[in-house]
């Protein structure tokens, strides 16, 4: 048989219903088998059952001990204020000698004597001290369960809107002192809803300020009537006593922005900024890289300076981009790239520096470095990136090649790739802050030096501190606010990017792969198809031919290879480079131009496919023209022809007529050609055709 105490909750069957019976047992008495239980879910006293009863039901499963735990139970003593602390005293000291004579409060016939003497003692209502008793005892007779329970008082969080029947709510107004009748409106739920329209339609869509969006709302719905003036018609205004005030309009409004807060930001400042910049800055993004080279974080940004040209140094060019490319595990910056290319060409850049040599892209800036000052040359296992350059469909081989997975992140979320985008506030605070050129993050006043003209230091220069810093930060920053987990700690790792990335290369393994820089390059340009003609391989308008096509005639007819498509890579900045991919990325061959124009081969291919977009868009404004000229060529040839069948018809000759004596015509027709085509002199031609023509005739009519 199961024991039960005082303060253990009974659940009755059925267990899994919603209107599920639970009973807190106040009292045992053994000898007489009774116990004093409350219902935890009616607002009644306590009643008697039999200890038997309850046993039996808990033997048999129709009842169970379960735990439950009320509100008031999940209130802390010692957090509450000091004056609802005295309230718990003051009703305990005057309760006290009641709830602790058991069973006698128990029982209807001895608790209304003892609720009585308590009211005369202090000063309490009956329904209060009521209150008070089945408190304690549904909380488990905890002193706390006498608290006064303001939290249930006043419908937190509701809007109590006025009715036809409400007093007339608030302060009252200073003019009721000299007229009492204009005592004003209260909000009900016209008033209110015009309060919201005017909150989402003027303040939140139209921009405008609480302050004009409440004048508008004035002027919208709180119309008394119309009047025309001077030929205009003007609204005029309800009493000030029949329409809202503004301070009541700002309460309303503040009290749905506090209930609403999420909802009052992405409605204000849009859900892409909201995102950026009022998000919930939860959770650790730098475990979702598991060892190094796993995660390759790859950005890009513009650079807050001018720089200066590197053929004159004092004037100044544009702002450069700087690409990076950061590994999530260690945050060590594995590449960058710095120059003035913002398409896909400069993440391949970004990429290609990535995993080649750092030795020889500082040394292409003119600064010497050891191998082991940046020692990283490896492509990871995925990038992660926006959906910017790199989402491209021509830019195959990064994937199917070098079998490198791009992840992109949804749009206006910067957020999502964090790691790299701060680090471009590293870049502004560690080397760009206080360089000549620098573009102040504030607005550039009336009557301040143009930041371009300041700009002196060229592409290499800047090149050079950008490569500083990244080398420092790989090997002497201490992050402190990078998450060290319990191994990493046991071993003393410090929160250097070059530690972290030894320790987790040695102790968890890594997903680095590395290429050789030809094949980096060749796998990391656009991909586009072309076709074996027997001009060359077709490509964007342009024949092409390799010696390896010519030695096995691939452009002559019959030849099995003739239209088929090919794997063509090439760097849109120069048209002189240009390769041909093997199948499945097996080699490649480098092509050349077939009679190419000299003057085009230092165009690049955007320029390139903008002037044969050009001379298509010349060619379709000049068709009518063509197609004009075109049909009165035709109608004129149609005319002759058909002037000329109409002689054949009115000759009347046979067919036999007709073919007889052709060889003689010809011959004559002939004679009569080289009359008008010799070269005699004008006078003596004329005369002579006029004499030649009348003889020929005759000979004609003979015939």
């Amino acid at each position: 048989m199961q024991i039960v105490t005082i303060n253990q909750v009974v659940q009755w069957a059925p267990f899994e219903a919603d209107n599920s019976v639970f009973e807190r047992i106040l009292y045992l008495d053994h000898k007489t088998d009774r116990m004093h239980v409350i219902d935890l879910n009616k607002d009644d006293f306590s009643f008697e059952r039999s200890i038997e009863d309850v046993t039996t039901a808990l033997a048999k499963g129709k009842a169970r001990i379960v735990k439950y735990i009320t509100e008031v139970e999940k209130k802390s003593y010692d957090l509450l204020p000091d004056e609802r602390k005295k309230e718990i005293e003051e009703s305990w000291n005057y309760m006290k000698e009641y709830l602790e004579n058991e069973p006698y409060i128990f029982m209807s016939e001895y608790r209304g004597p003892m609720v009585t003497e308590c009211i005369a003692k202090s000063s309490y209502s009956m329904p209060k001290v009521h209150r008070l008793l089945k408190r304690y005892w549904k909380s488990g007779k905890l002193t706390i369960g006498l608290l006064n329970r303001y939290d249930n008082c006043g419908g937190l969080g509701s809007n109590k809107l006025a009715t036809e029947n409400t007093k007339k709510r608030g302060r009252k107004r200073k003019i009721t002192k000299t007229e009492p009748e204009k005592v004003g409106v209260n909000t009900d739920a016209t008033i209110h809803k015009y309060m919201m329209i005017a909150y989402r339609q003027f303040h939140l869509r139209e921009k405008l300020s609480l302050n004009k969006a409440f004048k508008k709302m004035l002027r919208t719905y709180f119309i008394s009537h119309y009047e025309e003036e001077n030929g205009k018609t003007k609204p005029i205004l309800l009493p000030r006593e029949e329409r809202p005030l503004f301070k009541t309009f700002y309460y309303h409004v503040n009290k749905f922005k506090n209930a609403n807060f999420i909802g009052n930001s992405l409605a204000l400042i849009g859900e892409r900024r909201h995102n950026l910049d009022k998000r919930a800055k939860i959770g650790n993004q730098t475990k979702q890289a598991l060892i190094p080279g796993s995660i390759f974080h790859i950005d890009s940004t513009i650079a807050d300076t001018y720089l200066a040209s590197s053929y004159r140094s004092y004037l100044p060019i544009g702002r450069p981009v700087i690409y990076s490319v950061i590994d999530l595990f260690s945050h060590y910056i594995a590449g960058i790239y710095i120059g003035f290319e913002r398409s896909y060409i400069g993440a391949a850049m970004a990429i290609y520096n990535t995993g080649s040599s750092k030795v020889d892209l500082c040394e292409r800036s003119g600064m010497t470095i050891k191998p082991d000052e940046w020692t990283l040359a490896c492509l990871p296992r995925q990038f992660t990136a926006d959906r910017g350059e790199l989402l491209n469909t021509k830019i195959t081989g990064l994937r199917n090649i070098l079998g490198v997975d791009i992840e992109y992140m949804a749009p206006y979320r910067a957020d999502w790739k964090a790691l790299v985008e701060s680090f471009f506030n590293v870049y502004n605070v560690e080397a760009i802050s206080r360089l000549p050129g620098e573009v102040s993050i504030e607005m550039r006043r009336r009557g301040d030096p143009d930041p371009r003209t300041k700009a002196v230091l060229t592409l290499k220069e800047f090149s050079q501190i950008m490569y500083d810093l990244a080398i420092w930060h790989n090997n002497f920053h201490y992050m402190e606010g990078y998450s060290l987990d319990d191994d990493m700690i046991a071993d003393g790792v410090k929160p250097i990017p070059r530690e972290l990335l030894e320790w987790g290369m040695k102790r968890k393994g890594h997903c680095f792969r590395s290429f050789d820089e030809e094949t980096l390059k060749i796998n990391l340009l656009p991909t586009e198809t072309g076709r074996i003609t027997n001009l060359g391989i077709k490509f964007k308008g342009l024949h092409l031919s390799c010696e390896q096509a010519i030695r096995e005639g691939w452009f002559v007819d019959g030849n099995p290879r003739m239209g088929k498509k090919l794997n063509i890579a090439y760097d849109p900045r120069v048209r002189d480079k240009v390769v041909l991919k093997g199948d499945n990325g097996d080699g490649y061959l480098e092509l050349r131009m077939i009679n190419s124009d000299p003057s085009a081969l230092d165009k690049s291919w955007d320029e390139y496919e903008h002037i044969l977009e050009v001379l298509g868009l010349e060619r379709e404004q000049y068709r009518p023209i063509e197609e004009q000229a075109e049909a009165e060529k035709d109608y004129r040839r149609d005319n002759i022809v058909e002037m000329a069948k109409a002689l054949k018809i009115e000759s009347g000759l046979s067919n036999a007529k007709l073919i007889d004596g052709i060889a003689e015509r010809t011959a004559l027709e002939k004679e009569k050609m080289r009359l008008t085509e010799d070269f005699h002199f004008l006078e003596v031609k004329m005369l002579w055709l006029l004499i030649e023509e009348q003889r020929l005739l005759n000979i004609v009519t003979t015939l």
